[in-house]
């Protein structure tokens, strides 16, 4: 087995932006928010089990998925999803912030044909219209049985990020909502599993951009 990192093909579907300046990730507030709480849903990640463990605070974040496995043997399971639900405060006021880049994690196993699409969506729930969904394509285009841990990084695009509300004086960023969906696509005679092996549990994690406002 070999850890791979993948280059998927991207497609980004969101909201019209903000024609403001964007900034750079060196352009954030100090100190920046914390995390104040965080919950999830979803059937790779059922709030009633400990399917989640978090590391990190805000600027790193890392969700690995203990429960998030997909598989093409039971089509209940060829689509699995986990939400994570963060509610962000203590920022300095005047600033706003949307999710810029995405990795995703796990072990992946293919027949020849055989393909996998993960989405990750985003989006705040003071404005929940405003959404950006990245897409992700990992293909197995060979002869024979992938069957290896990979790694995929997405980007969104700077005129797709979508924006939290602008912080004010209590600092309250809002509540940030990131859904991570993979689908397997395969025929009938085509196997094909996501998720974890003896070495490799499937995670996303993501970083941020921020703008003045």
């Amino acid at each position: 087995m070999r850890a791979a990192t993948l280059i998927p093909i991207l497609s980004g579907l969101a909201a019209a932006a903000p024609t403001a300046q964007h900034l750079t990730t060196r352009d954030a507030p100090s100190p920046p928010p914390r995390i104040a709480s965080i919950s999830y849903s979803g059937n790779g990640c059922p709030s009633a089990s400990p399917a989640v463990d978090r590391t990190g605070g805000f600027e790193d974040i890392s969700l690995r998925l203990n429960s998030f496995e997909a598989r093409t043997t039971d089509v209940t399971l060829s689509s699995v999803s986990c939400q994570a639900h963060l509610s962000i405060a203590g920022s300095a006021a005047g600033w706003q912030v949307g999710v810029k880049d995405v990795y995703v994690k796990g072990h992946l196993v293919l027949d020849a044909g055989a393909s996998l699409d993960y989405y990750v969506t985003s989006f705040w729930s003071e404005d929940a219209d405003k959404t950006v969904t990245i897409r992700g394509t990992l293909g197995n285009t060979g002869g024979g049985r992938l069957d290896q841990d990979v790694t995929a990084h997405s980007t969104v695009a700077d005129n797709q990020v979508v924006w939290s509300p602008c912080t004010g004086a209590k600092g309250t960023v809002g509540l940030l909502n990131v859904n991570f969906r993979v689908a397997l696509q395969a025929d009938g005679a085509q196997y094909g599993y996501f998720g974890k092996d003896p070495d490799m549990t499937a995670s996303e994690s993501w970083s941020y951009i921020w703008r003045r406002c």
